[in-house]
């Protein structure tokens, strides 16, 4: 009986295992996909098409297909969350944003370092609280997860975690001991009711790794409060104090066991600072004025009667958001006046520093008293010289991280919403999106930069009238023209529904200026509001068409028209060419195929291909079942025969080829960025409707198994895939075509978070070879030079990667002598210039027997590297002077 019922089992697993690689025979996918054949479809390229032919389920599971990709930069975020920290040295100044630390030169701005707690999975709940620096170019962050870690700055290495218990809110250092702190952290136990939601301790970080003494953490409590709202202490480390409210907490520790005292106030405190030197301690209120209490003393005493001595200074007409000292006889405070005010304690006079752009929320003094950093409210931080109050640096941070953080402090809807998503400027691969009220921002997210701010609708920021809005934002191909729709509503409600009034506006690139001016503006251009607008790609020069979707049901071709003159006094307008629509449906999107052949226009749940030449009827429709929920985007995928629609609940891809779906990916879909040049479209989806955790995927429309995938566990507001100026040569596997360039190779992932950070991801190289990015600059060394003269800025954007190698080598002989030790040297001690010129230009020639075997053909057949994609320029055709430039070029 035994051996039967062996022999039983043996056979059933064998039926199984035969069973299992038949159906994986059959179907021949990924083990990360679960694909469901639907029935089939017949081919009709200018049907309707009523089922698709696959749905894809992704999975959570990473695969070993895709190679690893690398987290390079986190940009963009809230700058403004408190004051910024100074390096010991005031080289430097570090910034928290969410789990990451950024290192920025204090003379120019540019970022030179940047890491995460969590370098590769970003996770928001160790979301850094408070930065100290300590010595060198150290610091010190306390998280969320109740961890102090401490880090080299120069490298971003960890060099030591310590577990604290709690999360600290507020923490100031002790400056009397390096490694101790004074903490405001949350109480864990908490009986129902409770008043006193705060504790105050000192907590000392002792040892580090492979050092004599071990790794651990002494905590003593020295009082408890209501809801801290700021935490200070004396220069001499005696004293500490907290506000909550009406209420100053504060502790003297310079004995062994703390004296605590309670101070009570008739206005609401909104900040304070000690003294370095004298026992006050000022204290900022609602009301705007700044009290001195002359109370911090070793014989002070706890008091509620306000009989404390003091003194008033009053000129802020609102709240108090911020005092610093700066030396014995100088304190500096702000508000949301927008003005920084300078006080001279001995001399009872102001000094002020006026039009700052929005209300103060930091003030920090450098360590060497020589600068002041103002962090104002519309996420801006300026870095003023305290000598001249000239400007020295300014960083200005993504305005759509303040506007995120506005609304979530209000706890209301955004009153200002991102409309224009992630646009990607086709010149300078920056990224354009909403700004301040009526404005568009142009930030380069690879050195977390503004560059610049583009008004589109302008309005008088002093009154109640509406404020304006830009809904959409598009530019050619070539960025040459840039169309934009703005709009103002007459109440609260916002978003691209019940609009009063809109206006579509065309602008054209100044060449000189490198500026967009307005040359056509529609009023009104669709009854209730424009839905969406996109060019035509065009490689001629007066040949251009745009389109526009509004909800009255139409959609418009616009044409640009030359009026008057030619040459550099050429004219031109926008006028309407044509005026369509199909069904009485509603248009929500439209799209050019690559060569502007194709207008692609989605009405509801279908696709409608037209010609732009004469729009007379759709020449073909694309259903993919009858139940498709309305489409919110579509777009032709670069090049190739895929068009991609999506709305809410799907996407789905089709070829036209064959005018089927050819895959299905059903899932809440969140954001999609069709690349314009290259067959790659990014896609941002949740798994669950309602989840923080959302899957970012780059696709090829040939297939729905995901290229690039990764999980953003603090949620995606937009997606993009930006260019990039250098390759990084990896590749990912194939089954049948072997090895294929990487669809990171030549481009990045932008993703933007709803808290407002961008992160960038590129393809994971040799840590050997992979070169730092260009917009990190350049950090270099203090010298003699640098100190007369000051520190060089950093080129934002790099000169054209030159083609011929011995100009190359040339340039970087150059920037080596530049930065060697002739300039460091005294100037009596330098050689004459001439005694060097010979021997730096011959080493620049090429030896006569090498120069004599290249023919001239050789040397006029070096290739420059140049992006055949990239559409022609509009100066191309009719330019004599560039013609006779490239014959000159190849001559020589």
């Amino acid at each position: 009986m035994a051996g039967k019922a062996e022999a039983e089992r043996k056979t059933k697993k064998a039926g199984k295992e035969a069973k299992s690689k038949t159906k994986d025979k059959a179907v021949k996918r990924p083990a990360h996909l679960q694909i469901n054949k639907l029935a089939p479809v017949d081919s009709l390229p200018t049907a309707s098409l009523t089922t698709p032919i696959v749905e894809a389920t992704i999975s959570t599971q990473a695969t070993d297909a895709h190679l690893p990709i690398a987290l390079k930069v986190v940009s963009g975020g809230q700058l403004t969350t408190g004051p910024i920290v100074f390096s010991s040295d005031s080289s430097q100044f570090y910034l928290a944003k969410d789990n990451s630390v950024s290192v920025y030169n204090v003379q120019n701005g540019e970022m030179l370092q940047n890491f995460s707690v969590h370098r590769d999975s970003g996770l928001q709940r160790a979301a850094i609280k408070k930065i100290v620096a300590a010595d060198g170019h150290r610091v010190y962050t306390f998280s969320a997860d109740h961890k102090a870690r401490l880090w080299d700055a120069d490298t971003g290495d960890l060099v030591c975690v310590w577990d604290i218990g709690a999360c600290a809110d507020f923490v100031e250092a002790d400056p009397s001991k390096s490694g101790r702190f004074f903490c405001a952290m949350r109480r864990k136990r908490q009986r129902a009711g409770a008043q006193k939601k705060y504790v105050v301790c000192r907590v000392e970080l002792m040892g580090e790794p492979n050092g004599v003494e071990p790794v651990r953490v002494e905590r003593q409590e020295l009082f408890r409060a209501g809801n801290v709202a700021g935490l200070s202490v004396r220069a001499d480390g005696q004293w500490v104090a907290a506000f909550a409210k009406f209420r100053v907490h504060a502790a003297f520790v310079g004995e062994a066991k703390p004296k605590c005292h309670v101070w009570g106030m008739e206005e609401r405190v909104s900040a304070i600072a000690f003294h370095p030197r004298e026992s006050v301690l000022a204290v900022g209120d609602w009301r705007g004025r700044i009290v001195f209490w002359f109370c911090v003393d070793e014989n002070a005493e706890s008091s509620e009667d306000r009989s404390i001595v003091r003194s008033t200074h009053h000129w802020h007409a609102h709240r108090v958001n911020a005092i610093a000292f700066a030396g014995d006889s100088l304190m500096l405070s702000g508000g949301e006046e927008g003005v920084l005010v300078l006080w001279q304690l001995d001399t009872e006079t102001r000094d002020y520093l006026p039009r700052l752009g929005s209300d103060i929320v930091g003030i920090a003094p450098s360590p060497d008293q020589m600068r002041y950093a103002i962090t104002l409210r519309d996420n801006t931080i300026r870095i003023v010289s305290a000598v001249d109050r000239t400007l020295v640096s300014l960083l200005q941070g993504l305005k759509f991280a303040e506007r995120a953080g506005r609304a979530r402090g209000a706890r209301e809807l955004d009153s200002d919403p991102f409309t224009t998503g992630l646009i990607v400027h086709p010149a300078t691969h920056a990224l354009v999106l909403n700004g301040e009220p009526g404005r568009l921002q142009v930030f380069n997210h690879a050195n977390d930069r503004h560059l610049a701010s583009i008004e589109v609708a302008a309005y008088n920021r002093v009154g109640s009238g509406s404020q304006p809005h830009v809904d959409l934002v598009q530019f050619s191909s070539d960025g040459a023209w840039m169309a934009t729709v703005d709009s103002r509503r007459t109440d609260a409600t916002r978003g691209l529904m019940g609009v009063t009034t809109s206006y579509l506006k065309f602008w054209r690139l100044d060449p000189a200026s490198q500026t967009y001016t307005l040359v056509t503006r529609i009023d009104a251009p669709h009854s209730g509001g424009v839905h969406s607008i996109c060019f035509q790609p065009s490689h001629r020069r007066n040949a251009l068409l745009c389109v526009s979707t509004g909800h009255d049901h139409l959609f418009r071709v616009w044409e640009l028209q030359s009026v008057l003159g030619a040459g550099p006094n050429e004219r031109f307008v926008w006028a309407s060419r044509f005026t369509c629509g199909y069904r009485k449906l509603q248009p929500t999107a439209a799209a050019f195929s690559f060569d502007g052949s194709t207008l692609a226009v989605a009405f509801g749940g279908a696709v409608t291909l037209w010609d732009p030449a004469v729009c007379a009827g759709p020449v073909g429709v694309l259903v993919a079942s009858a139940d498709t929920p309305n489409l919110k985007g579509v777009a032709f995928v670069g090049a190739s025969s895929f068009v991609a629609a999506w709305s809410d609940e799907r996407l789905d891809v089709w070829n036209m080829l064959t005018g089927s779906v050819w895959w299905t990916l059903a899932m809440p879909i969140q954001s999609v960025y069709v690349h314009p040049r290259s067959s790659l479209l990014a896609v941002a989806a949740y798994q669950v409707p309602g989840s923080s955790t959302a899957s970012v995927m780059v696709l090829s429309p040939s297939s729905p198994s995901p290229l690039v995938a990764l999980q953003h566990p603090s949620g995606v507001e937009a997606v993009a895939l930006v260019p990039t100026a250098t390759k990084s040569g990896r590749s990912h596997p194939d089954s049948e075509h072997g090895m294929k360039p990487d669809p990171l190779d030549s481009n990045t992932l932008v993703v933007l978070t709803p808290s407002g950070l961008i992160s960038v991801y590129g393809a994971q190289v040799d840590s050997k070879s992979e070169v730092a990015p260009s917009a990190y600059g350049r950090r270099m060394e203090s010298s003699a030079f640098a100190d007369i003269f000051g520190m060089q800025k950093s080129v934002a954007a790099e000169a054209p990667i030159l083609a011929n190698a011995q100009v190359r080598a040339t340039m970087r002989l150059v920037r080596s002598a530049v930065q060697s030790s002739y300039v460091n040297a005294p100037f009596h001690v330098l050689p004459p210039v001439r005694s060097l010129y010979t021997q730096f230009v011959t080493a620049q020639l090429l030896p006569v027997a090498d120069a004599s075997t290249e023919s001239v053909d050789a040397v006029s057949d070096v290739e420059m590297d140049v992006d055949e994609s990239q559409p022609e320029p509009m100066w191309a055709e009719s330019g004599d002077f560039f013609a006779s430039m490239r014959r000159g070029f190849k001559a020589n």
